[in-house]
């Protein structure tokens, strides 16, 4: 019993790791104009491709902002 909480403690205490981490990696683009929707997911990665950095992706968020992955 106690092996299995210990476990996913750990588990849920790693997702919450990774999760932070990854979100500490996105930054908001500062060259894409206008909203950006599911079908600009392309757009949005040559985007901040193109903006340098370190960055190496994007993608379109909920609220419609480009975020840049890699900052």
């Amino acid at each position: 019993m106690h092996i299995k909480f210990l476990f996913a403690f750990v588990a849920v205490l790693m997702l919450v790791v990774l999760g932070a981490n990854e979100a500490e990696a996105d930054c908001l683009s500062g060259r894409y104009r206008g909203p950006c929707a599911v079908w600009d997911n392309e757009t949005c990665r040559r985007v901040c491709k193109e903006e340098g950095r370190g960055r190496v992706s994007g993608h379109c968020s909920a609220r419609l902002q480009c975020w840049c992955e890699g900052c």
